[in-house]
């Protein structure tokens, strides 16, 4: 059966896991050889390798989540993963805080989900990775976080994590939510049955209202205090621990040093967690042109099947220079850079503004 062109790629064979390799993690009581196992066996969706994204990659790969290999024994619930979604290309801004990703990365415009998977094979490899080279939304959630035990947000927008909050709590999937702008930073940990992002955030934030990455700027040593507490969060998740502290927001500022812990009880008129309205998920909207947070550019959502990228590279070479990958074709003129994605986005660059990025698509692909 011919896999959908959308569909996350099946892990690649990985080679034998190392005995060796985690035994100074083993030796933690906190963890120990049936502990290193158990992480072994976890099966881990991240939505954005962005900043706070590929640290967390990171340093779960490291730890050796995800490296039952997927042709070992034992049911596929049984078989660890690591999946990788992400929307977004390389970008030479991209790299003072995502770890993963080189000068090479953004010069070839990489899919993130991909250069990130690359990274962590050679990295581990032991690990079973997934990457996806997709926008989360609510067509597609169930195929890409069913069957993970834990979903971490790498996003860098409210709308993906109300998407991710409504899943999955009617899943009953934990999952943690991290955000990071400045010198700050917030951890929050979502488990069934307690409070949710919804008792933090009631409503989706209107535009502009909230600092981005664009207008606050963002430094390093945020991302990856941020990333480590989330990270730290999520081990102990995969290994049972009662110690996470789910129920209160973690706040740091790594310019002061400081660390705060905010109760957060759960409310008992949150739509979500408590009157079990998943909006984001049953009533959403087709998806909206979003605006790249620290780019000059405009995603617009997928119009109609699958792309046929040869036959798009073909037809834009009369337009300008043209490189075709596997995932999607560049496109670059004197005006702009447009990406179009094999699932049928496309990102215009050199605007802000939606409808002039609609007006682009529709002059180049007819849609």
């Amino acid at each position: 059966m011919t896999r959908p062109p959308s569909d996350p790629q099946p892990p690649a064979s990985p080679a034998p896991a190392s005995p060796r390799r985690h035994v100074r993690q083993e030796r933690l009581p906190q963890i120990g050889e049936a502990g290193q196992q158990r992480l072994a066996r976890a099966r881990v969706a991240i939505v954005g390798l962005g900043a706070t994204g590929s640290h967390l990659a990171e340093l779960l790969g490291r730890a050796g989540v995800g490296t039952a290999a997927a042709g070992a024994a034992g049911t596929p619930a049984e078989r660890g993963l690591l999946r990788l979604i992400d929307r977004d290309v390389v970008e030479l801004t991209n790299l003072p805080r995502q770890t993963f990703f080189t000068d090479e990365d953004a010069a070839s415009v990489r899919p993130k989900a991909q250069a990130a998977a690359d990274a962590l094979q050679r990295i581990d490899p032991a690990l079973a990775l997934q990457p996806a080279v997709e926008d989360l939304t609510a067509d597609n959630a169930a195929r890409l976080l069913l069957g993970v035990d834990l979903v971490l947000d790498g996003t860098d927008n409210f709308p993906t994590r109300m998407l991710m909050n409504d899943f999955c709590v009617r899943q009953r999937v934990p999952w943690i939510y991290c955000g990071v702008v400045g010198t700050e930073g917030q951890v929050l940990v979502v488990r069934p049955g307690g409070p949710c992002l919804r008792c933090y955030v009631p409503e989706l934030p209107a535009a502009g209202s909230l600092p981005t990455c664009d207008t606050a700027g963002v430094i390093g040593p945020a991302v990856a205090l941020v990333s480590a507490l989330a990270a730290a969060e999520a081990l102990k998740l995969l290994l049972g621990d009662p110690a996470v502290r789910a129920g209160e927001v973690a706040v740091v500022d790594a310019w002061s040093a400081e660390l705060r812990h905010l109760k957060l009880p759960r409310d008992p008129a949150c739509p979500c967690c408590a009157l079990g309205q998943h909006p984001f998920l049953d009533d959403a909207p087709a998806a909206l042109a979003t605006e790249l947070c620290g780019r000059d550019a405009v995603q617009l959502p997928h119009a109609g099947p699958p792309l046929n990228l040869a036959e798009v590279a073909e037809r834009l070479r009369s337009v300008g220079s043209v490189n075709a990958g596997p995932h999607l074709v560049r496109l670059d003129t004197p005006e702009r850079r447009v990406l179009v994605f094999r699932d049928g986005r496309v990102i215009v660059g050199g605007t802000r503004d939606p409808s002039e990025a609609r007006s682009v698509r529709a002059r180049l692909l007819g849609v």
